[in-house]
């Protein structure tokens, strides 16, 4: 992990650097509203699982070069990680039963991406990101097929030894000008956990995620 973030910071650096005789800065700021559609995988689940949740972010934009092409996006995320698919089957004292589990996991996130703008409006995104778990829960909803009059019991656990998360993220957006001072981001992204969710297990979480920004100029200024 800390030879990819090296990588991507030399990177950044490097494009900044080479565009030094052109330099232009330029930051917009503000809200973010979408969804993610959460993959939990893993060679310890019995059963793989996926759901959607929501995430919230508070988000900077920034570019380096006048024709705005090399930038980074800066964002403290609220990232909500559910999984409502998920079913496992067993057998206890001769009763069979099945096992819906719910996983809800909740982390603030602070978030870096190197930013590659086309003239079109068209942007690249990618880079890593680090999450702090808020909350991890499990509940699971018990049926008996045998005896339906005793289904739907919920039992509700909180998962221990929750890693922090390691994400790294790549994809794409479009900056839709509203004004001179107000730009509208959709961006579509792909997020690949590096580490495991909970510690010595290998469990994992994959996200796609959809996300609008409203972003406010509130700084610029040109290099002579």
């Amino acid at each position: 992990m800390k030879k990819v973030c090296f990588l991507v910071v030399t990177l950044a650096l490097l494009m900044f650097s080479s565009n030094r005789t052109n330099a232009q800065f330029h930051m917009g700021v503000g809200p973010s509203l979408g969804f993610n559609l959460n993959l939990h995988t893993g060679s310890d689940l019995e059963e793989g699982g996926s759901g959607l949740g929501i995430v919230l972010a508070a988000q900077a934009d920034m570019t380096f070069t006048q024709d705005r092409t090399i930038g980074m996006i800066a964002s403290l995320v609220f990232y909500d990680n559910r999984n409502g698919s998920a079913t496992t089957l067993g057998n206890l004292n001769g009763v069979n039963y099945s096992a819906e589990n719910d996983v809800s996991i909740s982390y603030f996130q602070i978030e870096t991406l190197f930013k590659y703008r086309l003239p079109m409006g068209i942007y690249f995104v990618f880079g890593p990101e680090i999450g702090f778990d808020l909350n991890a829960e499990l509940e699971s909803t018990i049926t008996y097929p045998q005896y339906p009059t005793y289904s739907g019991e919920k039992q509700k656990s909180s998962l221990k030894n929750v890693n922090t998360r390691f994400e790294l993220k790549m994809g794409a957006g479009y900056d839709i000008p509203l004004s001179k001072l107000i730009t509208l981001a959709p961006q579509l992204t792909f997020g690949y956990g590096v580490s495991d969710v909970i510690e010595d297990v290998d469990y994992s979480i994959l996200t796609f995620q959809a996300l609008v920004t409203c972003k406010f100029m509130v700084l610029w200024f040109n290099k002579v």
